[in-house]
């Protein structure tokens, strides 16, 4: 039995053992396809700002949020930072915090639900043994990060509730302001909150004390959601109201030309399934992870029809329909405003956390049988099939599969899904030829440019060796032809000069051709 003082700060015991592990790894990930461009994001937002440069009224990407781009970028100009290597390692690492501080929120809002250290810890293993989740919590800055913040809000959400203070409400409309700022579709939470509020309202009829409070309550919280998205968002200064809009109608139609592997098929990014996210998920879930989510939407789903008024009223059941909500509607969304879903489907990270919690949700009342130990064996040998795969296949934890994804034999995966779609892996192809080539100059020719953006974290001495002569059509008069199989899963025509290949559950995801002797 643990003793009371570690049960007391078990989530910041595993909260620093992960920190540990994090600040040991975090420079070993390479640079993916988009950083650059969100470094971009926030750097447009930084000089607007410092320097009254105007470029980002008419920027292309002046859409999206600079909830975590700006900051970076401050963080980069207070150090002054100025080598790329070390900008990268410093964003690859702050964004980890950032994910760790989630599930250190994660831990502490299960058991304040549930008054239970295990499902809390079972809850926090789940959100960390996610191998997906897990090695984007480095290098995505978009996704990654605003499912964590997504969690603290739905933290603070819950407390706020419970004590029923003006303090509450406040920092929880901060919270989901700037939640908003990081992705738009945080007003879908502001939302659903708003819709509590309207429950209690409505309940509290005769008593117009109560009614008085709950209004005062609701401007703080809405009050402090939209101050803070306005303060924080440069974009909006301009034209706070009609650049939000054009913000919330480019999340739902924007769109990426390009072509996607699904299921063995090349589709185009903008005609994707209509369930093209709930099958990416399906297959990149660990199975007894996706077991008991489907297990907790069931008998929550059946509850709820007996005892709907139960699911709205009560302070600690109605987040369980907040959970299904948060899973759900974002779900419902894609399918009925045909979004534009690609890279699998990390847009829809943020769903993640809600599915872990109904899964916490029928691990509570199973947790309440005669075979409960059973069920905690089920759960944690689950937990320690998705780590070992992760320590096993690291850094390359972000390709895994399921056996719901189909064979997994030779290049099985590689010529059905997209695999290291980001390139996240070149960074090691690229160190190897740097260590087994010793020439003063060495040409190589890539098939995508996140090969070349990843030149910049290797050794100075290394990196300014490397001369680009071009893209694929220029294989052969270059030194190494390197390739990822974004866009093509099928073998290459030299593929017997392959000197290099980094494999992932036997499939290549990067490989070193020989162009040239």
């Amino acid at each position: 039995m643990l003793s009371s003082s570690i049960k007391r700060y078990l989530g910041f015991l595993l909260f620093l053992t992960l920190l540990v592990i994090g600040i040991r790894t975090y420079k070993t990930y390479g640079v993916s396809w988009d950083e650059r461009e969100q470094r971009t994001i926030g750097m447009v937002s930084y000089n607007y700002l410092t320097h009254g440069d105007n470029t980002l009224r008419h920027y292309s990407n002046n859409v999206y949020g600079v909830g975590v781009e700006l900051p970076l970028v401050l963080v980069e100009k207070v150090l002054g930072m100025n080598d790329m290597r070390s900008i990268f390692w410093m964003r690859h690492l702050l964004t980890h915090l950032l994910f760790l501080f989630g599930a250190l929120a994660f831990f502490l809002l299960i058991d304040d639900l549930y008054k239970n250290k295990l499902l809390a810890t079972i809850g926090f293993l789940m959100l960390v043994a996610m191998p997906l989740i897990y090695t984007h919590s480095f290098y995505n800055t978009k996704d990654v990060p605003f499912l964590s913040v997504y969690i603290i809000c739905y933290w603070l959400c819950y407390r706020a509730f419970r004590k029923n203070t003006l303090g509450a409400y406040l920092l929880l409309g901060i919270a989901c302001g700037y939640l908003t700022n990081i992705r738009i579709m945080g007003i879908l939470l502001i939302g659903c909150i708003c819709l509590f509020f309207l429950t209690d309202y409505l309940l509290s009829k005769p008593n117009l004390v109560k009614r008085r409070q709950i209004r005062k309550s609701f401007w703080i919280f809405l009050g402090a959601a939209f101050l803070t998205l306005y303060i924080t968002w440069p974009f909006l200064y301009n034209n706070p109201f009609q650049n939000f809009a054009d913000a919330f109608k480019n999340m739902s139609k924007h769109g990426w030309e390009g072509v996607l592997l699904f299921n063995g098929q090349n589709i185009k990014s903008t005609a994707i399934p209509w369930n093209y996210a709930i099958i990416w998920f399906c297959i990149s879930t660990p199975l007894v992870f996706l077991l008991a989510g489907l297990t907790g939407i069931i008998i929550l789903a059946w509850r709820f029809v007996h005892k709907p008024l139960f699911f709205l009223t009560d302070i600690k059941a109605r987040n369980q329909s907040l959970f299904a909500i948060g899973f759900f509607q974002p779900l419902v969304s894609v399918i009925i405003f045909h979004s534009v879903i690609f890279d699998a489907w990390r847009h829809l990270y943020f769903i993640y956390p809600s599915f872990v919690l109904l899964a916490i949700y029928a691990l509570d009342i199973l947790f309440k049988t005669s075979l409960k130990w059973g069920y905690v064996l089920v759960m944690l040998g689950g937990i320690a099939m998705s780590a070992g795969f992760m320590f096993s296949n690291y850094p390359y934890e972000n390709i895994y599969f399921n056996a719901l994804a189909g064979s997994q034999q030779q290049e099985g995966l590689r010529k059905r899904w997209e695999l290291d779609y980001w390139g996240n892996s070149f960074k090691q192809v690229l160190e190897h030829i740097a260590k087994s080539d010793t020439s003063k100059n060495i040409e190589i020719a890539v098939s995508q440019p996140s090969v070349l953006f990843n030149i910049c974290m290797l050794d100075p001495k290394d990196s300014i060796r490397f001369k680009h002569v071009g893209y694929t059509e220029k294989a052969e008069k270059a030194a190494y032809f390197i390739t990822g199989y974004r866009n093509h899963p099928d073998d290459y025509p030299f593929q017997g000069k392959a000197v290099y290949s980094i494999e992932v559950e036997n499939s290549s995801i990067a490989t070193i051709f020989k162009a040239k002797r």
